[in-house]
């Protein structure tokens, strides 16, 4: 029961009354006073008075009296620990707005947004979408800030939000979120990659306007400006994320631009002989299609397994140019390249199968252009060959000296008498189970786990 305390109080008619309050009523007085009495003597101590977690300041009179001096920031502490949250949004919208307000300004309502969390967030995103007019970058950290309670925001109806009412920050938000917050939501990574592409289309037709007649657009993630960095950007999460659907992706992307993406994303597929073909006759740039073998070459996968060995098919004996799978204005017949193609096979000689190498080059290729691959091969292999008989051979000796020991240990009798005591429980060994340690201590296999390893072992 609430207990109850009795005052006796004196009415100005001089008879005497009494007034039973509730411990809540009473603390309510008290704090309350003392709040008035701070606003009159030292108001420093009203905002710690109002953050105790456990202060009673009646809240319709506390609020008439801080209005009425004009304590807007200390109310907006008070409604804060009287869970309170629009009545103190709304209060720091109106304060915002006036230039003589102690709370002007979008700050304070950031960092109340900052602190609501999850539970509250119809609230934050009703109040952030004025911050996001006055000033998107603040405005973004509420969604973005390295706190508990904005790490905790279900990202992908802060991303639906933003789509609606901040489409230039989508972007930054999805990379805070992957890159920063290392999330591994599919439709987010998805999600991030299209925003790129559907930027760089647009900056890159710009681009292109931009360019003297007969002038070449410099190569992918080269351009000036947004469009080179976010180019950069665009190929970086393609190659390093594992967490998007490439088959959702690569619909997307036009058949006449983004080469370099495209390959990557038939690489994600396993479509190598595809992606190379781009890298060597569309993009010409054998560097960038060697770089690609060596990051999808895997020796144990056979779908990766021979991607150099698809290289050198491509460079010794090219595709149809309807195969490519790309759409560009007169892009010609790709035609052989035996001499890349032969600096491909020495560099890579232990990535390759040597047998359907041979089979791929011309009959008419002379044995000087391969004598430094045969031989590259010949080592590698007798390399194998002889790590593979000094490893049999240690184990051979292992293998022996395990069973050296194994005998040992067989040769070994122990006699049980009746004699035999255990050193634990002090009862006869008899016909039970026993262990037997190094120093020659026996005792019952169930004692074994109470011997002091100083006996055991000592």
């Amino acid at each position: 029961m609430t207990k109850q305390v009795q005052l006796q109080t004196l009415p100005t008619d001089g008879s005497s009354a009494s007034v039973k309050l509730s411990q809540r009523q009473q603390l309510q007085i008290i704090d309350t006073t003392l709040l008035k009495c701070y606003l009159q003597t030292n108001d420093a101590l009203i905002a710690p008075l109002l953050r105790l977690r456990d202060n009673h300041c009646h809240l319709d009179e506390s609020e008439r009296i801080l209005k009425k001096y004009q304590k807007f920031s200390e109310l907006i502490i008070l409604y804060q620990r009287k869970n309170l949250h629009k009545r103190a949004l709304d209060m720091l919208l109106k304060q915002a707005m006036k230039p003589d307000s102690a709370l002007k300004g979008h700050e304070r309502t950031v960092q109340y947004l900052q602190h609501l969390g999850r539970e509250h967030l119809s609230l934050i995103f009703e109040f952030s979408t004025w911050v996001l007019k006055v000033n998107p970058e603040d405005g973004l950290k509420i969604f973005t800030e390295d706190l508990p309670e904005v790490e905790g925001l279900p990202r992908e109806r802060v991303l639906a939000y933003l789509q609606q009412n901040g489409q230039d920050l989508i972007i930054p938000y999805l990379e805070h979120v992957v890159h920063e917050w290392k999330d591994k939501t599919v439709h987010l990574h998805n999600t991030l990659v299209h925003h790129y592409r559907q930027r760089v289309q647009a900056l890159m037709a710009d681009y292109k306007d931009s360019l003297p007649e007969g002038q070449e657009a410099l190569a992918a993630g080269r351009e000036p400006g947004d469009l080179g960095e976010l180019h950069r950007k665009l190929i970086a999460l393609l190659e390093t994320s594992t967490h998007y659907l490439p088959q959702a992706v690569l619909v997307h992307f036009p058949f006449d631009a983004f080469f370099e993406e495209r390959a990557i994303l038939l690489g994600r597929l396993g479509r190598h002989e595809q992606a190379l073909a781009i890298y060597t006759y569309v993009i010409c740039d054998l560097a960038k299609a060697e770089l690609y073998c060596e990051r999808n070459y895997d020796r144990t996968k056979d779908a990766d397994r021979d991607v150099f060995l698809t290289m050198f098919r491509i460079l010794v004996s090219p595709p149809d140019a309807s195969m490519i799978g790309v759409m560009v204005a007169q892009l010609p017949q790709p035609e052989a390249n035996p001499s890349a193609a032969l600096t491909l096979l020495r560099k890579h000689a232990n990535k390759l199968d040597t047998l359907k190498a041979l089979q791929l080059l011309p009959l008419t290729t002379p044995i000087c252009e391969i004598y430094q691959f045969l031989e590259k091969v010949l080592q590698e292999k007798t390399s194998r060959k002889r790590r593979g008989q000094a490893m049999r051979s240690l184990l051979y000796t292992e293998h022996l000296q395990v069973e050296e020991l194994m005998m040992s240990h067989q040769a070994h009798k122990i006699v049980i008498t009746e004699e035999n005591m255990c050193t634990v429980c002090k009862k006869k060994i008899g016909n039970s189970a026993f262990a037997r340690y190094p120093t020659g201590l026996i005792v019952h296999y169930f004692c074994c786990k109470d011997v002091p390893i100083s006996l055991a072992y000592s």
